[in-house]
């Protein structure tokens, strides 16, 4: 599942101007407590943009060799490449040797921007013809279920009328027919229940509320040796059902099996975030948890092995599929496969990656650190209307903001205009309290020779008594 021109863009976007504003902040900081940051290499002083270039070149090399999330490190080390190198583009260029001059800061804004207007025609136009994006095939029949089913996917849905539909469409178009269809209808009061239907899912109501007490309540009806599962708002690929079903017939001792997610919509920041960085977060939560822990869009299991461990644990809210996931290994093996992927939306990330990732991270670090569950309900979100989308614009204008003013406090010509005018108005200051003690000195100047005359008058009195 290849990444969009746009996503991959972005990623060198990001890391682009977040290397010039480290490097600049720190010769900026350096410069204010009188400290050198030069990178001297036997007597030789190295500019920074020679490292920008060799990382370039490292960078295109990686990229070729690799594909998939593993094209993250080549796009970061891209970005990182061109923001060393365009952060001294007067330097290599020989235009000026003068690095806080405001010519730098326009040359670095221009020379991006007209970088990622000619890699976006070019690649719009050679590489990404054959490039369409993910179309579902309608399926007009509904599905059949069948009496005796090697397998049953359950999908827990509550008032999810505006996804499911997609979700529904892309199981009917698995290349694998014999298979259970069952949505459990969670209290929902829209038309969840009727698309379901139409469909030919085979409806159940669940009428205590929660997404663990839905999946339960599926699995438990469900009649197939596996149980795959998913989410109400993800996309499946045509083989989803088929690789489940190949990965549990050649291995017996398999009791559940899963993969990973990536954002069909939402943020692109989110996007990039889960497809990218969700491996190596999943890594982590293996270390801590001693045992994979599959994601509910994703995930499969045997029934006989789920009914063992008595299925899942109603109380949660949140994290039931991530509890089952460590529990069920204790009656056998459980797989992960990161390139076994689903599509979902990114509508919980509709107010920007952070506050998306707060809803499920404090849940996910008190149980890796603590091995305890917390409580939290996970808020419903029906809507991917995207608040930050009018906004998008935020980063890279307070960036240039922000560079802006690291030019402006550093640069010599205004550095020395600043000097000469506070000398100047020193210089003003003086002359006008000279001005002020000459008119007060000519006010009281009557006085003076009045007291003078007296002196005098006071003076010859004298003398003439002698």
């Amino acid at each position: 599942m290849q990444k969009t021109l746009k996503e991959k863009l972005t990623l060198i976007f990001i890391s682009f101007w977040s290397i010039i504003i480290i490097v600049r902040s720190i010769i900026f900081e350096n410069l204010r407590e009188n400290k050198t940051t030069h990178i001297i290499i036997k007597g030789v002083h190295i500019h920074h943009f020679i490292i920008g270039f060799l990382l370039l070149l490292i960078s295109i090399i990686i990229y070729r060799f690799t594909n998939g999330r593993k094209r993250f490190i080549p796009l970061l080390f891209f970005g990182i490449g061109l923001g060393l190198v365009f952060d001294e583009f007067l330097f290599w260029s020989k235009l000026q040797f003068d690095y806080w001059a405001l010519k730098n800061f326009l040359a670095i804004i221009i020379l991006f921007g007209i970088f990622q207007l000619l890699l976006f025609i070019f690649n719009k136009n050679i590489f990404n013809k054959k490039q369409k994006p993910d179309q579902l095939a309608i399926c007009q029949k509904p599905h059949r279920n069948p009496e005796v089913p090697l397998i049953s996917v359950v999908i827990p849905a509550f008032n999810e009328e505006k996804f499911i539909e997609k979700t529904l469409q892309s199981i009917l178009n698995q290349d694998y027919k014999d298979f259970e269809l069952i949505v459990v209808d969670n209290n929902s009061n829209d038309n969840t229940s009727k698309i379901a239907k139409d469909f030919g899912a085979k409806v159940i109501f669940e009428p205590s509320q929660g997404v663990g007490f839905a999946r339960q309540k599926g699995f438990m009806e469900a009649k197939g040796e596996i149980i795959a599962t998913t989410d109400a708002d993800t996309i499946l690929p045509s083989n989803w059902v088929s690789r489940i079903v190949e990965e549990f017939k050649k291995d017996k001792d398999l009791v559940a099996f899963g993969g990973l997610y990536s954002l069909y919509s939402g943020p692109m920041t989110a996007k990039i975030a889960v497809y990218y960085l969700s491996y190596p977060f999943w890594l982590l939560d293996k270390l801590f948890s001693h045992g994979w822990c599959l994601p509910g869009a994703n995930l499969a299991v045997r029934k006989d092995a789920f009914l063992k461990i008595g299925g899942f644990r109603t109380d949660l809210k949140l994290g039931e599929d991530a509890n089952i996931s460590l529990r069920i290994k204790e009656v056998g093996k459980v797989k992960f496969d990161p390139d076994f992927l689903v599509q979902t939306s990114g509508r919980r990330f509709k107010n920007g990656l952070f506050l998306g990732l707060a809803t499920y991270i404090p849940n996910g670090l008190i149980r890796m650190l603590f091995k305890k569950e917390k409580f939290s309900k996970l808020p419903p979100v029906r809507t991917e209307r995207f608040l930050l989308n009018k906004l998008s614009f935020v980063f890279l204008f307070l960036s240039i903001i922000l560079l802006f003013s690291l030019f402006y406090l550093s640069n010599p010509s205004i550095a020395e205009a600043k000097y000469v005018k506070r000398v100047k108005n020193t210089i003003d200051i003086s002359k006008n309290e000279l001005v002020e003690g000459k008119q007060k000195f000519q006010k009281f100047l009557p006085d003076l020779q009045k007291i003078k005359f007296k002196m005098d008058s006071s003076k010859k009195f004298l003398e003439h008594e002698e």
